[in-house]
């Protein structure tokens, strides 16, 4: 394969891979396929790196958008981990608040006392 085409399906793979991060939250299968895909992009990045860097002179655009790619879905990978971490410190995490005498007491806390 020459470098437009593994450039390509690198593309490819980051445009499917943004719509597996987004359904993660929700579905066990996106996960499985969020692997494959991570296992692919492997392989066609082992292939770039045996080219030299003049090979990649004339596709500056297609690097560009590539890169735009892989910020964002790196971006909303992050944010999912926000959201689960959230999740999960409301539901196993105990508060502090002080009683009306003083003393602290530790309180349950829920993802209804959560700001958002």
């Amino acid at each position: 394969m020459n470098v437009f085409d593994l450039l390509n399906d690198l593309k490819d793979l980051l445009i499917m891979e943004k719509e597996c991060i987004v359904k993660a939250i929700n579905d066990g299968t996106a996960t499985q396929k969020l692997n494959e895909i991570v296992e692919k992009k492997q392989e066609i990045l082992t292939k770039l790196a045996k080219f030299n860097v003049e090979d990649f002179e004339n596709y500056k655009e297609i690097i560009k958008e590539i890169q735009i790619l892989s910020e964002n879905n790196m971006f909303l990978a992050q944010s999912n981990l926000k959201f689960i971490e959230s999740v999960f410190e409301s539901i196993f995490e105990e508060t502090s608040t002080y009683s009306s005498e003083g003393e602290v007491k530790k309180q349950p806390s829920s993802i209804l006392n959560k700001k958002v």
